[in-house]
């Protein structure tokens, strides 16, 4: 951490021969910015991946993911997504990806059917897979609905209704329960269902189980069949307001899109021009001169649009407030000012007051700003992560905090295209897809994770749980569950390939050598884990290096129960996986303690590796060090 102090507790001048120096807090996570030799023991370094320091301060590997619904082999990202709470407290989950022609792209939703989810076709033949959506709620159907836009001049809205067929006849169509308490709207004019391909119009019935006037002949759909509302689309070119100024250019292809207070904003990433809707509509851009509230608007921006972010403003007698990123550099916050002009009558003028940043300090895109209690999340043009917000100590004024300096060197070498961020249970994910990897910081510690190899390109929340979309594929996962990756039915996963490297120990004497004849390792580890052990002597291993391995079901050095376990006794991640039957009073695997000897190699910095890369393999570190001494000989340096 910036300005921190890193001290050593222990000398060597006064250990007894045969004692360790062990390492057992790893308070600094995961850091790439200092040189890797001076750093306190335990502080994992560049090189670990797929590993995390745990709320119990032991490092682990991280869980895996498994694929969510259906596996796809169509080799397109998932760029766009939305969660939401339709009629009935009903969960929605939708994502648009398949862009690999011109018109290949589509918009699908989730259904889960008592625990076996699928992806179902919402809006077909796309141009565009970059989605961003927003919610809204329609006054005249007392309904959420979801707004999206793609820059191809259109606004599409989807309401989340969902329906299982349980009969039908030639203009009738049966659900158990009710249509409108399943979202589906019950006076939108040409109202419609989809079931299967087959698109259907109704008339009445939205109040009961049964949908009437239905056309064309509805006779014959299978008992069990999903039906899903239709979408609506409705073209840009017909709303009102927009271009009524001959000054301001018109946008007919917006790509961003957000909600405060009900009003619709609209912009484009190719056009500098902020566009805000009346109240409760989102067709209706105008407004009356003087203005009044709650009426249409636009703003003129310095720079074209990168993205809209609602934020509270953290006083209860404010309400929350629309920021924009504009360019590389811009944030502003939209400001409402009442007046009364010299005739007597009322206004309110819309204005955007800019944010004191500095150089490429705006929003990388739309995807890649959030929110997270009190603060917005955002990946800069600087390449920064950062908190932007009323920090502590700044009253009301409005402050960023880069919280990615601890790994500076790696931010700096990714490349961001496409990147998101996302807040979850005290955590800040990051998603690299370019680079293939999640980058996750822990609030409660300040800490960085190492990077996670998961191609994730988006996250979503489903039952409280975290998702992720694929940038590889066009399918979704739910991650950190069970030991593998990219599990599905019929298929075991992929090995994680777990790495803690961890920094260059002089263990408190940086210039005298050190000697030493064996290690120790405690931790858990499962029966069927592989543990390989690393020691690199002098930075890069320009003096040699010892490798040892460990296997999870060697009794004499893992804890091993008589009722040797399997691999399935207990779920993935609750209780172990293999090793001993008997529950372990912390839900862990086994416990081991190894102690592996060599001969001696006088070193000046010894850096301690661990790996393992394996199918449903779990090992946990708790403590690990060596018996280092002084050496008898001295350090020969080269003097003037």
């Amino acid at each position: 951490m910036p300005g921190t102090s890193y001290g050593m507790e222990r000398r060597l001048g006064a250990a007894r021969a045969g004692d360790f120096s062990l390492v057992s807090t790893y308070k600094y996570g995961y850091r790439n910015r200092e040189d890797i030799t001076n750093l306190p023991a335990g502080v994992l370094i560049k090189g670990s991946q797929n590993v995390l320091t745990n709320v119990s301060e032991r490092v682990q590997i991280r869980q895996g993911y498994s694929v969510d619904g259906q596996t796809s082999s169509v080799n397109a990202p998932i760029l766009g997504c939305i969660d939401w709470l339709t009629r009935n407290n009903s969960e929605v989950n939708v994502r648009s990806g398949f862009l690999t022609t011109t018109s290949s792209a589509k918009v699908q939703f989730r259904h889960d059917a008592s625990g076996t989810v699928t992806w179902n076709d919402l809006i077909t033949g796309l141009s565009s897979s970059s989605f961003n959506f927003t919610k809204f709620w329609r006054t005249d159907e007392s309904l959420r609905v979801m707004l999206g836009v793609n820059g191809d001049g259109n606004i599409y809205e989807w309401n989340g209704a969902v329906a299982t067929i349980n009969s039908s006849a030639s203009a009738t169509i049966t659900t158990s329960g009710t249509w409108f308490n399943s979202g589906f709207y019950s006076s939108q004019s040409g109202r419609s269902i989809v079931i299967g391909s087959s698109v259907f119009t109704y008339t009445g019935g939205e109040n009961t189980d049964t949908l009437t006037g239905v056309s064309p002949n509805a006779s014959g759909i299978t008992i069990g069949a999903l039906a899903h509302q239709q979408y609506i689309t409705t073209a840009c070119s017909t709303f009102i307001g927009i271009g009524s100024s001959p000054m301001i250019k018109v946008i007919s292809t917006p790509n961003l899109i957000s909600v405060l207070n009900n009003q619709v904003y609209l912009g484009s990433t190719t056009n500098p021009a902020m566009w805000m809707s009346k109240v409760n509509s989102y067709t209706d851009y105008s407004n009356s001169s003087p203005r009044q509230p709650g009426e249409g608007g636009t703003l003129i921006l310095d720079e074209n649009m990168t993205a809209f972010v609602v934020q509270g403003t953290g006083t209860p007698t404010a309400s929350a407030t629309m920021y924009l990123s504009a360019g590389k550099d811009l944030w502003y916050q939209t400001t409402f000012t009442s007046g009364t002009d010299l005739s007597g009558v009322p206004y309110e003028t819309i204005g955007a007051c800019p944010i004191k940043v500095g150089p490429l300090q705006g929003a990388i895109s739309q995807a890649a700003v959030g929110n997270m209690k009190n603060y917005v999340l955002m990946a800069t043009n600087e390449t920064t992560i950062d908190m932007m917000g009323v920090l502590p100590n700044y009253l009301t004024e409005i402050q960023t905090q880069n919280i990615s300096d601890p790994i500076k060197l790696d931010i700096d070498s990714y490349d961001f295209t496409d990147a998101s961020v996302f807040y979850y249970r005290y955590y800040v994910y990051v998603a690299v897809p370019k680079e293939g990897v999640v980058l996750a910081y822990n609030l409660t510690s300040q800490t960085w994770d190492a990077p996670h190899t998961i191609p994730i390109s988006r996250f979503f929340i489903s039952n409280g749980e975290l998702y992720g979309h694929s940038y590889n594929t066009s399918e979704s996962y739910k991650l950190f569950t069970g030991y593998a990756d990219r599990v599905y039915p019929g298929f075991a996963g992929y090995p994680i390939p777990a790495n803690m490297a961890f920094s260059y120990d002089s263990y408190g004497t940086r210039h005298a050598l050190k000697k030493a004849t064996a290690a120790y390792f405690e931790g858990y580890v499962s029966a069927n884990t592989v543990i390989t052990f690393g020691l690199t002597y002098e930075l890069d291993g320009c003096a040699t290096q010892k490798i040892f391995t460990l296997s999870g079901d060697n009794a004499k050095f893992v804890c091993i129960g008589s009722d040797a376990g399997s691999l399935g006794k207990n779920s993935l991640g609750k209780i172990k996986l293999g090793g001993s039957g008997q529950t372990s009073i912390q839900g862990l695997p086994p416990k081991f303690r190894y102690e592996p000897t060599f001969s001696n190699t006088n070193f000046f910095e010894v850096s301690v590796s661990i790996s393992i890369n394996g199918v449903n393999q779990n090992f946990q570190l708790i403590a690990f060090g060596l018996n280092a001494s002084i050496a008898s000989e001295e350090a020969v340096y080269i003097r003037d």
